[in-house]
Protein backbone atom coordinates (compact mmCIF):
# COMPACT_ATOMS: atom_id res chain seq x y z
CA UNK A 1 0.00 0.00 0.00
CA UNK A 2 1.11 3.54 -0.67
CA UNK A 3 -0.24 6.59 1.13
CA UNK A 4 0.68 10.23 0.67
CA UNK A 5 -0.46 13.70 1.65
CA UNK A 6 0.83 15.02 -1.70
CA UNK A 7 -2.08 15.38 -4.13
CA UNK A 8 0.30 14.72 -7.06
CA UNK A 9 1.38 11.35 -5.63
CA UNK A 10 -0.38 8.08 -6.60
CA UNK A 11 -0.86 7.30 -2.88
CA UNK A 12 -2.94 10.42 -2.27
CA UNK A 13 -6.22 8.87 -3.38
CA UNK A 14 -5.89 6.01 -0.88
CA UNK A 15 -5.05 8.48 1.87
CA UNK A 16 -7.89 10.90 1.01
CA UNK A 17 -10.54 8.19 0.77
CA UNK A 18 -9.50 6.72 4.10
CA UNK A 19 -9.51 10.13 5.82
CA UNK A 20 -13.04 10.75 4.50
CA UNK A 21 -14.08 7.55 6.29
CA UNK A 22 -12.43 8.60 9.55
CA UNK A 23 -9.40 6.36 9.12
CA UNK A 24 -5.89 7.48 10.01
CA UNK A 25 -2.61 5.59 9.67
CA UNK A 26 0.30 4.54 11.85
CA UNK A 27 3.57 4.04 10.00
CA UNK A 28 6.59 2.16 11.30
CA UNK A 29 10.04 1.86 9.76
CA UNK A 30 12.08 -1.12 10.94
CA UNK A 31 9.70 -1.45 13.90
CA UNK A 32 9.92 2.18 15.05
CA UNK A 33 7.01 4.63 14.79
CA UNK A 34 7.51 7.39 12.23
CA UNK A 35 5.69 10.68 12.77
CA UNK A 36 4.99 13.49 10.30
CA UNK A 37 4.92 11.13 7.35
CA UNK A 38 4.63 12.75 3.93
CA UNK A 39 4.55 9.49 1.94
CA UNK A 40 4.86 5.83 2.94
CA UNK A 41 5.09 2.77 0.70
CA UNK A 42 5.33 -0.70 2.20
CA UNK A 43 6.08 -2.36 -1.16
CA UNK A 44 9.16 -0.26 -1.95
CA UNK A 45 10.14 0.09 1.71
CA UNK A 46 10.28 3.88 1.62
CA UNK A 47 9.07 6.59 3.96
CA UNK A 48 9.36 10.27 3.02
CA UNK A 49 9.44 12.66 5.97
CA UNK A 50 10.35 16.32 6.57
CA UNK A 51 14.13 16.70 6.94
CA UNK A 52 15.39 17.79 10.36
CA UNK A 53 18.77 19.06 11.50
CA UNK A 54 20.79 17.63 14.41
CA UNK A 55 18.74 19.74 16.84
CA UNK A 56 15.46 18.34 15.54
CA UNK A 57 14.41 21.53 13.74
CA UNK A 58 12.79 21.45 10.32
CA UNK A 59 15.10 22.20 7.41
CA UNK A 60 13.90 24.51 4.64
CA UNK A 61 14.91 24.68 0.99
CA UNK A 62 17.43 27.56 0.65
CA UNK A 63 16.11 28.34 -2.87
CA UNK A 64 12.46 28.29 -1.75
CA UNK A 65 12.40 29.14 1.97
CA UNK A 66 8.67 28.47 2.25
CA UNK A 67 9.20 24.79 1.36
CA UNK A 68 10.33 22.13 3.82
CA UNK A 69 13.07 19.77 2.64
CA UNK A 70 12.07 16.12 2.53
CA UNK A 71 14.20 13.04 3.10
CA UNK A 72 13.62 9.44 2.11
CA UNK A 73 14.26 6.66 4.61
CA UNK A 74 14.37 3.02 3.57
CA UNK A 75 13.72 -0.19 5.42
CA UNK A 76 10.86 -2.44 6.46
CA UNK A 77 7.73 -0.25 6.31
CA UNK A 78 4.44 -1.17 7.94
CA UNK A 79 1.26 0.87 7.43
CA UNK A 80 -1.61 0.23 9.84
CA UNK A 81 -5.08 1.68 9.39
CA UNK A 82 -6.64 3.19 12.51
CA UNK A 83 -10.23 4.22 13.08
CA UNK A 84 -11.05 7.53 14.75
CA UNK A 85 -12.80 5.87 17.67
CA UNK A 86 -9.54 4.27 18.86
CA UNK A 87 -8.60 6.13 22.02
CA UNK A 88 -4.86 6.83 21.98
CA UNK A 89 -3.23 9.77 20.19
CA UNK A 90 -0.90 7.77 17.97
CA UNK A 91 -2.26 8.61 14.53
CA UNK A 92 0.53 9.68 12.25
CA UNK A 93 -1.06 11.01 9.11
Amino acid sequence: MRISIDARDPGFRTYAEARDQGITFNVTLDGERVRSVHTADDLTGEVIVPARDAGGHLMFDPCQPSKTLLETRRGRVRIVRRHRHWTDDSSVI
